[in-house]
């Protein structure tokens, strides 16, 4: 999971010391900003272990030509040390904050645009893409301009089928999924659109710069597609991709041939200079797999994918995943491009798996219906942890969320609990957002820290308010102990930054919570001791 930093401020009071159940919150305090830092955006924060100093960057648009930063630092018990500010052209930003991802006002990147005709068939069309940057958002706003369009051909004239597509911004090339379309005659092949696959890669120019074949027995639906990003540091808003991986399932459509086995489903891997590494069929314990998501962990080249599955429909994948409610879900994972486990859970074993904090009288649990993910986690020891919340559709508001849910999976993909949390805020901002949700690892590796953000309306200046709930969840035991707010279970006068909500001092042990008052003038650190 991606480890967020924090931070920052002046005139410092402390407040008092709460236990808090398997946590103990050591120091809390607050100082009071600028104005110039609260009218501006937290850039960056910085943490010297040897020193023991925090630095926390403040900055805002001083003129058309400068930008005005404002840096505190403070000690490791949060009492400030200094302030300095610091005016700077915008062209030598870049050189002395190399952390600072600016690259002008205003600039521009052609590309490609892609999509089908309404009968399928490949168009490329030639766009420009126009960066601006916001400085209270301290990001780049894109606006995106479709120019004249082209239709590639494949060797022998005919045209191709489109499936599906990566737009590679940084690098202006596109990566396209299609299927071969024979001109129409008697005797043209119908299968070939979903059985004679390619991976196709263009340049802005329209150039072929490799093409990988994939040809299948049978037509196939593409089940999920998702790019493996690679992010560079100097443009972190434009990742390119290291590669892309697709699941594919049998296909049933009249006038096609028909797989006799609907779970032989596929999975392909194929690196960004064009190479097939991995094609690995495997069986589905159900042919309704719908996979929400990829799950990517770089650093091990591990790749989970989660989703419900309609069990006990026998029909194919297309139609299978139209269930109003769903069965059982599958997890699967892939390890050196192999897949290390396939499982699929029922309903009953997820109820028989309930798990709820001792003091909690609900007992909300995973119904098959609507679940909207908030994240994922895998432990240091293997177990993988999907959190969410249960949600109504709503056509008028948007979907109403409820409950909230996490799955506690064995490094093997067998369940070992559902922890089901009811939520202490049922406001309409609450309902509407759903809730920020993020797990730290004890020091000792034997417990999960469950850091829910409860949702209590929004900040004058349009920003989420969010306080913490913290629970701790036993990896072996699989029990988890209620959820408490690190200042007791007072209405919360602090809440949490919505981009450094918190930093890892001492790895899994200490954790520092940083936030404001709902005005973003006094600002708030809290010291919280894990294990």
């Amino acid at each position: 999971m991606k480890k967020l930093f924090f931070a920052l401020s002046l005139v410092a009071a402390v407040l008092s010391l709460q236990p808090l159940r398997a946590q103990t919150v050591e120091l809390e305090k607050t100082y009071e900003i600028t104005g110039k830092s609260k009218r501006g955006s937290l850039a960056n924060v910085e943490y010297n272990r040897e020193k023991g100093l925090y630095t926390l960057y403040y900055v805002t648009k001083a003129n058309d030509r400068m930008a005005r930063f404002e840096i505190y630092t403070f000690d490791k018990d949060f009492n400030f040390v200094n302030l300095t500010t610091d005016e700077i052209e915008f062209e030598k930003v870049k050189a002395k904050y190399t952390w600072f991802k600016y690259r002008g006002e205003l600039y521009t990147v052609d590309g490609l645009f892609v999509e089908p005709t309404m009968m399928g068939t490949l168009v490329l069309k030639r766009k420009k893409i126009t960066y601006s940057y916001d400085w209270l958002f301290l990001g780049y706003r894109k606006k995106v301009e479709v120019l004249e369009k082209l239709k590639p051909k494949s060797d022998d004239g005919s045209k191709f089928h489109y499936h599906t597509h990566f737009e590679d911004d940084r690098e202006g090339v596109v990566y396209v999924l299609a299927g071969e379309k024979e001109k129409v005659s008697k005797d043209a092949d119908p299968n070939k659109p979903f059985a004679a696959l390619h991976l196709l890669k263009y340049n802005k120019e329209l150039d072929l710069l490799g093409d990988v074949k994939l040809n299948f027995d049978y037509p196939q639906s593409v089940v999920i597609a998702r790019a493996l990003p690679f992010v560079y540091e100097d443009d972190p808003e434009n990742p390119s991709f290291k590669g892309m991986t697709f699941v594919f399932a049998p296909m049933s459509l009249k006038g096609l041939k028909e797989d006799p086995n609907k779970n032989n489903f596929t999975w392909v891997r194929i690196s960004n200079d064009m190479k097939l590494d991995a094609r690995v069929g495997f069986e589905s314990p159900s042919p309704g797999w719908k996979i929400d998501e990829l799950i990517y962990d770089e650093s091990r080249d591990e790749m989970y994918y989660y989703g419900p599955s309609a069990e006990g429909r026998d029909k194919y994948w297309a139609t299978a995943i139209n269930a109003k409610q769903y069965k059982a879900v599958q997890l699967m994972k892939i390890s050196s491009n192999k897949v290390e486990y396939l499982t699929s859970t029922n309903l009953d074993e997820f109820e028989a798996k309930l798990k709820t904090p001792p003091s909690q009288k609900k007992s909300p649990a995973y119904a098959g219906k609507k679940f909207r993910i908030a994240n994922y986690y895998m432990a240091s020891n293997g177990d993988f942890f999907v959190i969410g919340q249960n949600f109504q559709p709503n056509d008028k508001t948007g979907p109403q969320f409820k409950d909230v849910l996490c799955f506690h999976f064995d490094n093997k993909g067998v369940l070992k609990a559902q922890y089901g949390v009811d939520t202490k805020e049922a406001n309409a901002v609450a309902e509407a957002n759903g809730c920020p949700q993020f797990f730290i690892e004890g020091a000792s590796g034997k417990s999960m820290y469950w850091f829910l953000r409860e949702i209590d309306g929004f900040a004058p200046n349009g920003r989420l308010l969010t306080y913490l709930r913290i629970g701790k969840i036993d990896l072996n035991g699989a029990t988890i102990t209620d959820l408490k707010m690190p200042g007791g279970d007072k209405k919360p006068e602090y809440f949490l930054d919505p981009n450094f909500p918190f930093l890892e001092t001492e790895k899994g042990g200490v954790v520092t919570l940083f936030g404001a008052d709902k005005k973003g003038k006094n600002i708030w650190f809290c010291r919280v001791k894990l294990d």
